[in-house]
């Protein structure tokens, strides 16, 4: 016993577990939205008893936040790859904001069900904290540009990059005018 708590494993198979149980979530949000999102069907979907959901997460709000939290890490990722030999500015943003919208292409249901969570005062804060985050990144950028209020082009520059991630997400595809409109937004042709 002692040696499988040195190697880890106990730790592993946890982690296993719980992303085992953030996937099931993902299918079911994907298969009945927010309102099907129920802890006896992410156990169902899983395969693991109910009380293994508990080990996990505290409740329902919980394990949504951190479908949120796991989409929001990808995002981060994959916004810093794309963004990571680019200096600040207006290229550097679109790099960022065309990773984020592909992010949100792919994890199609975490995305819908963050909007959907946007009305839950219990997901709100910790949603909105990520977001804010991700809207202060741009700062650098918008200043590096010489936008005199920084901070709230990079608001407003979330916002519309949202909206377009909503857009996208009722297509069911990329909307090349929405992205290209963002373009237009900050001074850069085609």
């Amino acid at each position: 016993m002692a040696t499988r708590a040195r190697t880890g494993e106990p730790a592993q198979g946890a982690r296993r577990t719980h992303e085992l149980l953030l996937d099931a979530g993902v299918a079911v949000a994907e298969r009945d939205g927010l309102a099907g999102l129920s802890v006896n069907r992410v156990v169902a979907q899983a395969g693991v008893a109910k009380g293994t959901f508990y080990v996990h997460f505290a409740d329902r709000e919980a394990f949504v936040d951190a479908l949120h939290a796991r989409f929001h890490d990808r995002v981060l990722a994959a916004v810093a790859d794309a963004t990571q030999d680019t200096e600040p500015g207006a290229e550097r943003l679109v790099c960022a904001i065309e990773a984020y919208l592909d992010v949100c292409l792919a994890d199609r249901a975490v995305k819908a069900l963050a909007l959907e969570a946007r009305t839950d005062a219990a997901l709100t804060a910790s949603m909105s904290a990520r977001h804010e985050r991700f809207a202060a990144a741009a700062i650098p950028s918008f200043k590096a540009m010489g936008w005199p209020d920084a901070r709230a082009a990079a608001q407003l520059l979330a916002a519309m990059t949202s909206e377009v991630a909503i857009r996208e997400l009722d297509a069911g595809r990329r909307v090349p005018a929405a992205r290209r409109a963002l373009r237009r937004f900050l001074g850069l042709s085609e």
